[in-house]
């Protein structure tokens, strides 16, 4: 608010408030406090740090949660509503020396409880003290437009296209008595702009409505203002979620993209073992690899051999790798067109939510998703020398644990011979672990088993890709191959 809005504003309360009692006064939130007095209930919201004034109805006030401030001002009588000409403050004196000041210098606004000159508490609280400063008198001095930042923006401009700055300072004086005098006699207009609606003295092409009495004009912008930055704040904070869900839907789509087409470059399992046994005279003892021409004569195909095995056994291992190199083109195909779903699911989700005019249903939206994010995972999870460590919370957590919540890059480690959590280091970067990491996550691992009371406990320990669930199995119990083992001290935390 600039300093002639403020004028106006103290002007018309003097009108309505002088040698009225202050009823009660409270606040139901951090940002709002409410003045009843007897004709008229005044409350101000301190909404993104700046002042804004409205008057609602006394029956429909809020009854329960209230919380009374300024208790020695409840049953007083205004005596006066003084007002500062070119200043951002007006202030309500009460008797006995009680005096509310309102400062409203924009983000830095606060309502001001002051006895004697003395500073007692302010509003909002936890805001920065302001001490009670002596009346005084503006003096225009060799002040430049660029000086009186108690103006509007259009009341600067205004000066500043009359030649304010190079006038003498009689003149400038003269300049800004007579633009004082014209902005408190002009009608208000409260205007619907691109991103906010404004209180100004011209009408715009967006007009809502025109006013003469401050009071009613500030009521309105303040509803309206208020109601429009949560609207928009809430749909671009829910839309902002959408849309990073959206970019990470991308991600994984050119990543299954990326997948598929790295499996259908490949040479099949099945051509590879075709080849060497079609050639099998070709093939030197012992030879780590070999590079044979394609069936369709138009490329080479290097075939990397195990040198310990015959050439037919070479193939044959090939052959035993192909049966599920089928399933994997399958499954990446599945995959990339459930991302590819997922992508046209979430990009319409975005459209329909684009459409929604109403901030109620807007929260609705935004909330029930907001619910939907608070799943359950199977595992807590800690930080071991910056690897992510899963530890399951029980058997059937731990089958889910390894089912959803793990790569084959991953580490898995499990107390020896005993039930207990199984615990996973993640290593998505295909980093190397090292052993004094593995250590100090065995001891976790050893700590969340029927193992956490001994002095020294076995653990063991190998990669995701060698663990698996044998069909039928009881929840948590798994296969496991190439297995490493540990000794360590039960420990819950290594950190």
């Amino acid at each position: 608010m600039n300093a002639f809005l403020i004028e106006r504003l103290a002007n018309d309360l003097k009108k309505v408030l002088d040698g009225c009692t202050l009823i009660d006064i409270f606040s139901t939130s951090i940002s709002d406090i409410y003045l009843v007095f007897e004709p008229i209930v005044l409350k101000v919201s301190f909404y993104q740090g700046q002042a804004f004034f409205q008057i609602p109805d006394s029956e429909k006030l809020q009854k329960k949660n209230r919380l009374a401030v300024y208790k020695t001002l409840k049953g007083k009588k205004v005596n006066s509503v003084q007002c500062f000409p070119y200043d951002r403050i007006f202030k309500i004196k009460f008797k006995k020396g009680e005096v509310l000041t309102f400062h409203l210098f924009g983000r830095f606004g606060q309502v001001t409880h002051y006895r004697d000159g003395e500073w007692l508490e302010s509003f909002p609280a936890k805001i920065t003290k302001i001490e009670d400063e002596p009346e005084y008198s503006f003096e225009i001095g060799n002040k430049t437009v660029q000086d009186l930042k108690f103006l509007s923006y259009s009341e600067a401009e205004s000066l500043q296209n009359t030649g304010f700055n190079d006038a003498g300072n009689e003149h400038k004086a003269l300049m800004l008595r007579e633009l004082k005098s014209k902005v408190l006699n002009q009608k208000l207009f409260l205007n619907k702009g691109e991103k906010k609606y404004t209180l100004d003295y011209v009408s715009e092409e967006q007009n809502i409505a025109e006013f003469d009495n401050v009071l009613d004009a500030l009521d309105q912008h303040a509803r309206l203002y208020i109601s429009h930055q949560v609207y928009n704040q809430t749909k671009f904070s829910h839309k902002g979620k959408l849309t990073k869900d959206l970019s990470n839907l991308n991600k994984k789509l050119k990543s299954a993209e990326r997948g598929l087409a790295e499996l259908n470059r490949a040479s099949s399992y099945k051509e590879k073992a075709d080849l060497l046994m079609a050639n099998m005279w070709q093939i030197e003892k012992r030879a780590k690899q070999v590079t044979l021409i394609s069936f369709d004569g138009e490329s080479e195909v290097i075939i990397k051999l195990q040198e310990t095995l015959t050439p037919q056994a070479n193939a044959e291992r090939y052959y035993k790798k192909g049966k599920n190199e089928s399933k994997q083109r399958n499954y990446a195909q599945k995959h990339l067109d459930q991302m590819t779903q997922k992508v046209v699911d979430k990009e319409i989700e975005i459209a329909a939510f684009d459409e929604l005019e109403s901030l109620k249903e807007i929260r609705k939206v935004s909330e029930m998703k907001d619910s939907q994010h608070q799943v359950r995972v199977p595992y807590r999870s800690t930080v071991v020398d910056g690897f992510e460590i899963r530890i399951g919370k029980g058997a059937k957590d731990n089958d889910e644990l390894l089912r959803s919540h793990t790569t084959k890059f991953d580490l898995w480690l499990h107390a020896k011979d005993v039930s207990g959590s199984h615990v996973i280091i993640r290593n998505p970067g295909r980093k190397e672990i090292p052993i004094s990491t593995i250590e100090k996550v065995a001891s976790i691992a050893a700590f969340y088993s029927k193992a956490k009371s001994e002095s020294l406990a076995a653990v063991i320990y190998t990669d995701r890709k060698y663990i698996r669930k044998p069909k039928g199995a009881t929840p948590g119990l798994v296969k496991v191959d190439k297995e490493k083992m540990i000794l360590v001290e039960p420990k819950q935390s290594v950190n």
